[in-house]
């Protein structure tokens, strides 16, 4: 990936429409769990408005009348017809469940958003591929050894299934490298594999490191990773419904 695509890959970023302070807070802590970015909109204007400028690569929005206006509007617009439109309800809407089974828009969610399905949904709607494990953005300090030496860096990138490791000290793609990092206290070690390798030469928006899938990992430490994944999500929605 040369430094024009890496800069847009990095501006993009899902829309939250939302009048309601507290729901589109708590939907958007979703999304930056998820490592998405987000811009917001109060109004079906100012979400028009602010498309104008850069199209999102998807629309999160409150199937209130701001949003089922914003529907037609995005329907009518050549620059927004294939920008993906997922309702938001804050109860069960049997007319909802109609227009999103005939394709109307991309998707319907009842709130208090489930995490892992708000995941599966985002995820399959801006991704090519399937992702069933929730991923998240983390910084936690890890370390390989390997017989090349110990090399330190971090864990940017965290799912049940494998991890993006922030180094400069990058193994060759396929290599299997013992890895240790901690969580919530208990120290977490398993094998990871090299799927791929970045380096600052790709662009400016590209962290160096290495993309790494867990070949061998005991069920307490993925469960450990499992419900530390799971808690970062629900942080921000549970303080959100907290305050309601």
């Amino acid at each position: 990936m040369n430094g024009a695509n890496a800069a847009e890959q990095n501006k993009q970023y899902v829309l939250v429409v939302d009048s309601n302070v507290n729901d589109r807070l708590s939907t958007c802590m979703l999304l930056l769990r998820f490592g998405r970015n987000i811009f917001t909109a109060n109004t079906t204007e100012e979400a028009i408005e602010f498309m104008s400028m850069a199209p999102p690569v998807a629309v999160v929005a409150e199937a209130d009348p701001a949003g089922l206006t914003l529907l037609p509007r995005m329907q009518n617009d050549l620059r927004f017809l294939h920008v993906p439109l997922i309702l938001l309800s804050a109860s069960p809407n049997a007319d909802l469940e109609i227009r999103t089974r005939q394709r109307e828009f991309d998707a319907y969610l009842t709130k208090p958003l489930n995490a892992e399905e708000f995941y599966r949904i985002v995820q399959s709607i801006i991704e090519k591929g399937p992702r069933r494990k929730i991923r998240i953005a983390t910084r936690v300090m890890a370390a390989l050894e390997d017989g090349i030496g110990r090399s330190e860096g971090y864990v940017t990138s965290l799912s049940e299934d494998g991890m993006f490791f922030r180094t400069l000290e990058l193994r060759p793609k396929n290599a299997l490298i013992p890895v240790n990092f901690t969580i919530r206290g208990r120290a977490i070690t398993l094998i990871a594999e090299v799927l791929y390798t970045t380096t600052f030469e790709e662009g400016p928006f590209k962290d160096p490191g290495m993309g790494m899938k867990f070949v061998k990992v005991s069920s307490e430490d993925r469960d450990v990773i499992r419900t530390f994944i799971l808690e970062r999500v629900r942080e921000g929605t549970a303080q959100q419904g907290a305050e309601k």
